[in-house]
């Protein structure tokens, strides 16, 4: 502890107060509180203070009329006075001479600054009580007289911490400004990157207003003419304006639903549903669905796996709609009469699904795309069939979410191989619990 006596706060907020109190019993001084100049004196009149740290306004007395007090008097006129204010008006200097005030220390204050200011002052105690008070001078400040009865070590003390508050002030304005500047060159890089994300919505919103305008052309076109010729056309005919009415139909359905789930996903609000499944059971069933599509192109589903393939923790639905998706494109991309590989195995701590087919194949300056919504490939469906352009991307992102990784390799005229690799560790039960 360095000294038996204490320092005196005045602040009448009590968050002040505690912070200020805080600070100085961190540094092994002891401390008393008030909450105005009234009961600062009756804590004085007990027994006095090393230093005085007042708040400027108060109720019932201020901290300029607190000083004065305590300056007017034999007793209590050497005890040093440090006013905390804002310090926003030049006045304010001459009001804490004219009070007889020691020293400044601005709102918000410096910790540091504060320390050294207590330091600098009881390291010159002594001095002062040897000093003979001046007498008192009058001095004329914006038009208005004000008498200051300070002596000359009180004034230099006052005006040495204002000038030291000034650069401290300086500072820390010149550290808020290069702050801003910071700020300023990150908005503008946000504001780049927000240009060019608004430039790929509005081609993303383009494509597919332009493919669901096309589909639903193609619907109602097919429609009409289906109404208008009913009497005159042949049942098989009619069968072809029905199957163009479906093949658009889901064409829609399939955008409309890729389209809702690129929305949450992109919202950040994609939601898990975990539970704890085979994930053989859910490609072989997987398979089943997609057998009568591989069969019109005459495709053979090849499905392989390992007997130490273990369940897993994750989203059924989600990883559903990705081996939908990357075995859908195996057929849609693959020559008919070939065959695609569908293999899931384990690979030590994840799961490695991989899907080969016999195919085009994609070109190397292409395969950076097919992650990216409607990317401009030169890769087609064998039979014509069509694509939204949208499900790999969402593929990705689905494992993404489930802190696995998706990749391709192909080559052309040999046809591509996607790989899924998922950890197994990567939700407990326990975050069943939480995602439900």
């Amino acid at each position: 502890m360095q000294s038996e006596k204490y320092i005196l706060i005045v602040e009448d907020s009590p968050t002040q107060a505690e912070k200020l109190r805080l600070i100085l019993e961190d540094s092994g001084y002891n401390v008393k509180t008030a909450y105005n100049g009234v009961a600062a004196l009756e804590i004085i009149r007990l027994e006095k203070p090393l230093i005085i740290i007042s708040d400027v306004i108060m109720p019932e007395m201020d901290g300029y009329e607190l000083c004065r007090t305590l300056k007017d008097s034999d007793e209590f006129r050497n005890i040093p006075f440090i006013l905390l204010t804002a310090l926003s008006d030049p006045k304010d200097v001459v009001r804490g001479l004219q009070a007889g005030a020691d020293n400044f220390l601005t709102k918000p204050y410096n910790q540091k600054f504060l320390l050294s200011r207590v330091q600098y002052i009881l390291a010159n105690l002594d001095l002062r009580k040897n000093m003979v008070s001046d007498m008192g001078i009058q001095v004329m400040f914006a038009g208005q007289k004000y008498y200051i009865n300070s002596d000359r070590i009180q004034i230099i003390d006052l005006l040495l911490s204002t000038y030291e508050n000034a650069i401290q002030k300086n500072d820390e304005l010149a550290i808020a400004n290069q702050e801003l500047m910071e700020i300023q060159r990150e908005m503008a890089i946000k504001n780049k990157e927000l240009e060019k994300l608004n430039a790929e919505k509005n081609k993303f919103i383009g494509i597919a207003a332009h493919d669901l305008r096309g589909s639903m052309g193609s619907i109602l076109s097919s429609s009409i003419l289906l109404e208008q010729e009913f009497d005159t056309i042949d049942r098989e005919e009619a069968i072809e304006f029905l199957k163009l009415i479906r093949d658009s139909s889901d064409f829609v359905l399939g955008m409309i639903n890729e389209l809702l789930d690129v929305s949450v996903i992109e919202s950040g609000q994609l939601k898990m549903k975990l539970t704890e499944f085979d994930p053989v059971e859910l490609l072989m069933k997987n398979l089943q669905l997609h057998r009568h599509a591989a069969e019109q192109k005459q495709i053979t589903l090849n499905f392989y796996t390992s007997d130490n393939v273990k369940t897993i923790i994750a989203d059924h639905n989600k990883l559903e709609q990705v081996f939908s998706n990357l075995i859908s494109n195996a057929i849609k991309f693959s020559f008919q009469g070939k065959e695609v590989d569908v293999t899931l195995e384990d690979s030590g701590e994840k799961l490695l699904l991989t899907v080969k087919d016999q195919g085009l194949g994609i070109p190397k300056n292409e395969i950076g795309l097919l992650f990216k919504p409607f990317p401009n490939t030169s890769v087609r469906g064998t039979a014509g069939e069509r694509s939204t352009g949208l499900g790999l991307m969402i593929a990705k992102k689905i494992i993404d979410a489930h802190g696995g990784t998706i990749w391709v390799e192909s080559e052309q005229g040999k046809g591509s191989v996607f790989y899924v690799e998922l950890p197994y560790e990567a939700f407990t039960y326990e975050d069943m619990l939480k995602y439900d």
